[in-house]
């Protein structure tokens, strides 16, 4: 089964995409230390030609070093848990869909604040479409791979943007 993720590097108009099946879950918190690092992290996973449905991708980030734009999705369940308290475990997460995506909102801003100081100059964006997103970035780029399938994201999401 696994925690599948997909990673997207872009640099001078083109993008290279990696894949892990256990990455997922961890994916976030990739960033954490800045781009180069990000960017290190991601290429020492299996680089693909097409990226996940999006039913199948739990975590991810593209990093656009062009336009100096993170996308990034996935959990983060350690900052949950600190600025939302016990009741976001995985079965009242499941039970109000609404109520986890804000909170999840929270967190990320929260997490986005305390890595600001890498992250200088960029603009990072929490997008629970994922990869949906990722296609929908590389597309109004005029990116042609990696191949996506068509969007399957549900219609309710949301997304949470910070310039630093």
């Amino acid at each position: 089964m696994g925690h599948r993720a997909n990673f997207v590097i872009v640099r001078d108009g083109k993008a290279t995409t990696y894949f892990d099946n256990w990455a997922g879950l961890g994916a976030a918190l990739m960033i954490a230390d800045g781009p180069i690092a990000a960017e290190r992290e991601a290429a020492q996973f299996e680089e693909v030609d097409e990226m996940l449905d999006w039913a199948f991708a739990e975590g991810g980030c593209l990093l656009d070093f062009d336009e100096r734009r993170a996308l990034v999705f996935g959990e983060l369940e350690d900052v949950l848990a600190e600025f939302c308290g016990d009741e976001a475990d995985e079965e009242s997460i499941d039970d109000t869909p609404a109520d986890a995506r804000a909170c999840a909102a929270d967190a990320y801003r929260a997490y986005f604040s305390e890595i600001a100081a890498h992250w200088q100059g960029w603009c990072l964006r929490y997008d629970d479409r994922g990869v949906d997103a990722f296609a929908e970035h590389l597309k109004r780029r005029g990116i042609e791979r990696p191949k996506a399938g068509p969007a399957s994201h549900p219609d309710d999401v949301e997304a949470l943007e910070m310039q630093f």
